[in-house]
């Protein structure tokens, strides 16, 4: 059957080992396969302290440099695409102070990505890397009993369960980008009609991909639709702040 079995559970299904990661009660152990009895991945505290340092410098880099790139791709739309026409739009904002709509609107993109990213500070130090589809849980949950301590409760990854339940962590980080995507959409496709349209379909793309390879095959295989959906958010992001730029009077294409 593909529907998941039940796990077992109790003394028998964990070895223990000097961790230094608590689990509820306060008992160290270790399950076969690099988790925590827990139910979350084993670590030290070096460890922990390590993957927190990696994933803030990843959060420097993740609100940085694809923003780097995803601007000159924008500007090169700007500049080899319908210039003429560009201008034309953006010079019916020129003047006025409605430049600053589309500058919030950037801001209010950086936002949605920031709070998006910084959750992986604290994953980082209970969740590793290496620890596949349990890399899909946005919330870990325990059970309030009197008896002895049990794991944290997480999404069932096995089965047809744990694709329905992949399918849907997929829905949850589309709507998590949403809000920024729709506002940079109906700014950006003011003055750049037809690459928003190309972008859009990217995006879309994208999304699929991203759904379709996370229920199927669970975390790392659907990278590719992240990177398609997520580049083409930040350039239609740059497009927006292109068109501030322009419309306020500080550069052109």
């Amino acid at each position: 059957s593909k529907f998941a079995e039940p796990r077992p559970h109790g003394a028998m299904a964990y070895q223990p080992v000097s961790t230094g990661f608590p689990m509820q009660g306060g008992a160290q152990f270790v399950q076969k396969g690099g988790l925590g009895a827990d139910g979350l991945t084993a670590m030290t505290e070096d460890e922990r302290e390590s993957n927190r340092c990696t994933a803030v410098g990843f959060i420097v880099f993740a609100l940085s440099i694809p923003r780097v790139i995803a601007f000159f791709i924008a500007w090169a739309i700007g500049h080899f695409g319908s210039r003429a026409a560009y201008v034309t739009r953006i010079s019916a904002f020129s003047g006025s102070e409605a430049g600053y709509v589309f500058v919030g609107a950037v801001v209010f993109s950086v936002l949605v990505h920031f709070i998006n990213v910084f959750p992986l500070v604290y994953k980082s130090q209970i969740i590793g890397r290496s620890s596949g589809n349990l890399q899909a849980n946005m919330q870990i949950f325990k059970v309030l009993s009197p008896q002895a301590p049990l794991p944290y409760v997480v999404m069932e990854d096995d089965g047809t369960v744990g694709e329905y339940n992949r399918a849907n962590r997929s829905l949850f980080n589309f709507t998590e980008s949403c809000p920024s995507f729709v506002v940079n959409l109906l700014l950006a496709g003011m003055i750049f009609p037809l690459p928003t349209m190309v972008i859009v379909c990217i995006f879309a793309f994208g999304r699929i991909v991203h759904q379709v390879g996370y229920a199927e095959g669970g975390h790392g295989v659907h990278v590719p639709g992240f990177f398609f959906a997520f580049f083409s958010a930040l350039v239609l992001e740059a497009l927006v702040l292109i068109s501030a730029i322009c419309a306020l009077g500080g550069w052109g294409f």
